[in-house]
């Protein structure tokens, strides 16, 4: 079975570190990471109707990042994303807001949902590479806001799988450059 989408969105007891990468965020509210890691399988989903697939994938813990990096080969079965945690504050209706270049099917550019974020665990907000029309190059943008004020910004850069071979080649999937 092909999962559509892996918009992640969770919450596990796991302690985040500080790299900021790109991103803009108040240290006083939250640390923020970036980082690349191979496909986990999701326990469960969610319906989601401002995403292409309209659900988001939930996993049981927290996946652990395999590269702290900005930089994503364009790789089906890749993931990337932002894990984030709070002072210990739940930010609840928080909108995850994806923006990317036009999908090649869909013209699809922009994807949002609505989660919670903080407590007393790490938060991931993170895409999967399922379908070959997503894997566009350029930037990815994930914007985190509540009441309309941003919580966070953090982009990267989708780039060939020629551009970073150690992180294509280490998952096991295909390159589409």
């Amino acid at each position: 079975m092909i999962r559509t989408l892996a918009l992640v969105c969770c919450l596990a007891a796991l302690p985040a570190s500080a790299d900021p990468g790109t991103a803009r965020f108040s240290d006083k509210l939250l640390s923020l990471t970036q980082g690349v890691f191979c496909e986990v399988e999701s326990s469960e989903s969610v319906e989601a109707p401002g995403t292409v697939a309209g659900r988001i994938e939930l996993y049981d813990e927290v996946p652990e990042f395999q590269w702290l990096s900005t930089r994503v080969p364009a790789v089906l079965g890749l993931s990337f994303g932002i894990k984030t945690q709070t002072d210990g504050r739940l930010l609840q209706g928080v909108v995850i807001t994806l923006t990317h270049p036009p999908f090649k099917d869909s013209g699809a550019t922009e994807q949002r949902y609505v989660t919670s974020m903080g407590g007393t665990g790490v938060s991931i907000n993170a895409y999967t590479f399922d379908l070959p029309e997503e894997m566009v190059q350029g930037t990815w943008t994930f914007t985190a806001t509540q009441g309309g004020r941003e919580i966070y910004k953090a982009s990267f850069d989708v780039v060939s799988p020629l551009q970073e071979p150690e992180i294509a080649g280490s998952c096991g999937f295909a390159a589409i450059s």
